[in-house]
Order: C-alpha cells, then structure tokens, then sequence
C-alpha cells in the first residue's frame, strides 16, 4: 500500500511561501530589534533655570501692578459712568 503524494495545489504552495516569508521577515525583526517607523521627537527645555528667573521676575511685576492698582483704589476717587448696552449713542 504505497500512498502518492499529489501535488499541492498551486494557492496552498502560494500560502506556504507567504507564511514562510512572514516568519522569516518576523525573525528578522526581532534579531535586528525594534526599530520605529516614525521619528520620536525629542524636545528638551533649553534653560529651565532662566525659564524659572523670567516667571519670577513677571510674579514680580504682576505684584506691582497690582499693589498700585489697589494704591489707586484705595487713595483716589474714580468717577463712573455707565451706560446701557442698547445705547446707540454718537
């Protein structure tokens, strides 16, 4: 009782090939490491210390702004006028 081996069909060689291929190609990137397919971006704050100086110094500011804003408020007599929203006016 011998048994033939039949010829594969030509779609089941063509799959084997491709499967072969996959596996082969997934070796490959697995020996050689990972390996990105975009570029990362790296980005890095050029001087934190002068970044850190500058939002001290406009803290600083802001706070004399505001403590001649509240001399103002607190020294001085504003006059107000308030007109309404609708006012078609000059």
């Amino acid at each position: 009782m011998t048994e033939s081996l039949s010829p594969q069909p030509r779609s089941h060689r063509l799959v084997d090939r491709l499967v072969v291929f996959f596996v082969i190609l997934t070796c490959f990137r697995i020996w050689l490491g990972p390996f990105p397919m975009l570029e990362r971006a790296e980005a890095q704050i050029p001087d934190a210390g002068l970044q850190r100086k500058q939002l001290v110094e406009q803290a600083q500011r802001t706070n004399e702004l505001l403590s001649d804003i509240k001399r103002i408020l607190e020294t001085q007599t504003l006059h107000v006028r308030l007109e309404g929203a609708d006012n078609q006016g000059r």
